[in-house]
């Protein structure tokens, strides 16, 4: 296998470079303490990712707008625990505040990125939120590698829409050819390479099946794979 064929390799964040779980995790403990849920932490966190992965998708197909789903995850949670959902939009907000503090990498991304930085132009592209994803980026080292990150809610426009990436590619004359996206997720990822034209590689830690009509260029099981993908493991 050779990058040799790529000017520019365009990264996902969550899950594909940060450990999103782990810092989810670790934010929606200390909200769920400060809103009383302490005792119910484990429930609680359950039935938050069902009907987070709910609205999220429903952003990717333009149902919901970014502003709405940070405060409509929190009332489908409550609502669905029997609480009041009054104070679903202060429970909201106060998770994206401790969500920021949470810069954890996964296995190898730092490694990879520095690497990959030598040789190609690096591009992080994330359908999250700007208040969330500017302050975590800001403070994770790895980011200093990206010579643009592309945040959904900025541009006003998410993954699988191609038109996310157009501000990197006129900036640095790419077509979709010369670049290969990484990322994780099926629903944005996936489809936001092939809307492009752009080659995927897809972190698939779970060993999943590629949706039908879809096929990954490369599949991975971790962000270090990519060394060899990339030829930079020698």
């Amino acid at each position: 296998m050779s990058g040799g064929r790529y000017r520019a390799i365009f990264f996902d964040a969550d899950d594909t470079i940060f450990d999103y779980h782990a810092g989810e995790e670790a934010a929606f403990a200390r909200t769920a303490e400060a809103f009383g849920l302490g005792d119910r932490t484990g429930e609680a966190r359950a039935r938050y990712r069902l009907h987070n992965t709910a609205v999220w998708r429903a952003l990717e197909e333009g149902r919901i707008t970014q502003d709405a789903l940070k405060v409509e995850r929190f009332r489908l949670l409550l609502a669905d625990m029997g609480c009041d959902t009054a104070s679903a939009a202060d429970m909201g907000y106060h998770y994206l505040d401790r969500l920021v503090e949470q810069t954890q990498l996964l296995a190898g991304a730092e490694e990879v990125v520095a690497r990959a930085a030598e040789k190609f132009i690096l591009v992080l592209v994330t359908n999250g939120l700007t208040t969330v994803q500017r302050r975590r980026f800001a403070a994770a080292p790895v980011t200093r590698h990206f010579e643009d990150i592309l945040i959904s809610e900025e541009l006003g426009v998410a993954k699988p829409d191609p038109a996310i990436f157009t501000p990197a590619l006129e900036k640095h004359r790419l077509g979709g050819e010369e670049v290969l996206l990484v990322g994780d997720s099926t629903t944005s990822d996936m489809p936001a390479a092939r809307n492009a034209g752009m080659d995927f590689c897809w972190v698939n830690p779970a060993g999943a099946e590629a949706p039908e009509g879809y096929a990954p260029r490369y599949v991975v099981a971790g962000i270090g794979e990519l060394l060899r993908i990339l030829d930079l493991d020698g």
